[in-house]
């Protein structure tokens, strides 16, 4: 009996120790899985890591390529720029006299400037001795007889003469009421009453008989000539003034070409000098003789357009810009698959925003 306990006893001991055993395998058995499950996550994460980083990798090397196309395209284009001429320069010139030129016509009508502007980019291309400028030397030629047909208008000098007449304004002389002494002192001393009233009556004979005898030879006639009218002083401002406003006036329609504005302008400033001014003098006598000059002068002149050697020069660089294309060529199939590199690698981003 105390044999079958002890062998129970043990069986009884065993059995406890096989569960337990059962358990703890089965703890380790799940830490096991659990520890797989973490090492495969993080195998999967670090290839996806390397997957990133070699995608990132060949991204950055094209993008190098790309960079080293643009540079060696930019360079390529920097050393055509630093090859030009001389004779390109010169050109240029040329071009910015000829645009002078027909500002000068269009703006301010000004012939002679536009002539020596001509004649001065003429004589570039001469110096240039390039038979390629022939076409545009024959447009300035035409251009420059166009204006010599028309014959040059100082405008500019004409400007500065009423310019200069409005600064004599002030010291011309009007006319002024002269004037006249008309008090007299007769001292008498020492005379007698009955002396003094019998010499009073002999002058008062004399002077009724003299006015007798003048009455039958004075004969008085009505002038049908103007009057020229005295201002008083307070007036004599707003002369001065209304007469450099005429002549400025005269200056707008100059510029404006209006002929009937100016003519009229500088007639009535010559009439008011010969109205209100003393006219007997010097000096209105040489302003009005240089208004009326200057009233003879064509200011609505019909200027030609000289616009044909500026388009010949404009032409000339047109065709030279497709010579270079064509000599380019390489390099604008270069560009394009760079604009092509440059909106592949915008795709992803638009993509993104798409589907955000």
């Amino acid at each position: 009996v105390a044999a079958t306990a002890y062998v129970a006893w043990i069986s009884f001991q065993q059995a406890e120790q096989l569960q337990s055993l059962s358990a703890d395998s089965k703890q380790y058995y799940q830490q096991t899985q659990k520890l797989q499950q973490s090492l495969r996550r993080s195998q999967n994460e670090t290839e996806l890591a390397l997957t990133q980083q070699n995608q990132q990798r060949e991204e950055l090397l094209s993008a190098i390529d790309d960079a080293n196309l643009i540079i060696d395209s930019q360079g390529r284009r920097l050393r055509s720029l630093t090859s030009t001429t001389t004779d390109d320069w010169r050109l240029a010139e040329v071009e910015y006299l000829l645009r002078l030129a027909n500002q000068r016509i269009l703006i301010s009508k000004d012939s002679t400037t536009a002539l020596n502007l001509l004649a001065t980019a003429d004589q570039i291309l001469l110096t240039l001795a390039d038979p390629r400028f022939f076409d545009i030397r024959k447009a300035i030629a035409e251009d420059r007889a166009a204006l010599l047909l028309v014959g040059q208008q100082d405008l500019d000098g004409v400007f500065l003469r009423l310019s200069a007449l409005t600064q004599q304004l002030d010291k011309l002389p009007l006319i002024v009421m002269p004037t006249f002494d008309t008090t007299a002192k007769v001292e008498i001393d020492n005379v007698d009453d009955s002396v003094l009233s019998s010499w009073q009556q002999s002058i008062n004979a004399i002077g009724s008989a003299t006015w007798q005898e003048l009455k039958g030879l004075v004969v008085i006639n009505q002038r049908d000539s103007d009057i020229k009218p005295l201002l008083p002083p307070d007036q004599q401002y707003y002369l001065r003034g209304n007469l450099q406003l005429m002549i400025n006036q005269s200056q707008l329609a100059l510029l404006d070409g209006r002929q009937a504005v100016y003519s009229d302008s500088l007639y009535r400033a010559e009439r008011w000098l010969q109205d209100y001014f003393a006219s007997d003098t010097d000096a209105i006598q040489s302003v009005i003789a240089d208004i009326q000059q200057l009233q003879t002068i064509k200011v609505n002149i019909e200027l030609p357009d000289i616009a044909g050697a500026l388009l010949a020069v404009k032409q000339f660089f047109s065709e030279q810009r497709q010579i270079e294309k064509l000599k380019t060529k390489p390099d604008t199939e270069l560009d394009t698959h760079i604009e092509d590199i440059k909106i592949d690698s915008e795709l992803p981003s638009i993509n993104k925003e798409a589907a955000l």
